[in-house]
């Protein structure tokens, strides 16, 4: 999502992200068949919500996990949840290292900051290999202003439409970008399967 906010000095033009990026081929096109190492954004949270780690609550959709240390709202229970989620994903991999480093976390009584930031990390990287695995995954934005990708899920598809009648956008001119409203939501299929590529909505 960077490129739609390169006014921060972390993201201007000299700022060092984009010279790192370049080294792995620059930010990857979603939309072409996948061959050698891809670069692209993801979010933990849409993702989670992706993944159905939403917990139960008095809304129809639930609420999602309150797991940041920082946060006044945070929640031990909310905290081992999550890494019990994650860890089983990296268990069932038999990514064993890295399912065992979110055990270690989740026996924390009071994680910091960093620990979430590895965690989000370790979210990340399951995205990944969600996508890497042939899993269809909503690319939510376009190349020139900024995307983010996630596992798909008929919730957060249903959550994207809702949004844009709210605007309200014309179906016809979901998939266009413009300075206030450039998030659109791609359906991606598995690795090179063209036709079932489609555009279907977008969000503020």
């Amino acid at each position: 999502m960077q490129p739609s906010n390169t006014s921060k000095e972390m993201f201007g033009k000299e700022a060092p992200v984009w010279s790192f990026l370049e080294r792995f081929g620059g930010p990857a096109n979603p939309l072409e068949p996948a061959a050698g190492t891809l670069v692209f954004e993801t979010y933990p949270v849409l993702a989670m919500i992706s993944l159905g780690w939403s917990l139960a609550d008095s809304r129809l959709r639930g609420r999602l996990p309150k797991y940041n240390p920082l946060k006044k709202i945070f929640s031990i229970d909310d905290w081992q949840h999550v890494c019990g989620l994650a860890s089983a994903e990296f268990w069932g991999r038999e990514l064993r290292e890295i399912a065992e480093w979110i055990n270690d976390a989740a026996q924390k009584a009071a994680p910091n900051k960093s620990d979430q930031d590895k965690l989000d990390a370790c979210i990340c990287l399951l995205v990944a290999l969600y996508w890497v695995e042939g899993g269809c995954c909503l690319m939510v934005g376009d190349q020139q202003t900024g995307y983010i990708v996630v596992p798909y899920s008929d919730e957060i598809h249903r959550e994207l439409d809702a949004r844009c009648d709210l605007i309200p956008l014309p179906r016809s001119d979901w998939g266009a970008s413009s300075d206030v409203i450039n998030l659109a939501s791609t359906h991606l299929p598995a690795f090179g399967d063209a036709d079932a590529f489609s555009t279907s909505s977008a969000i503020p």
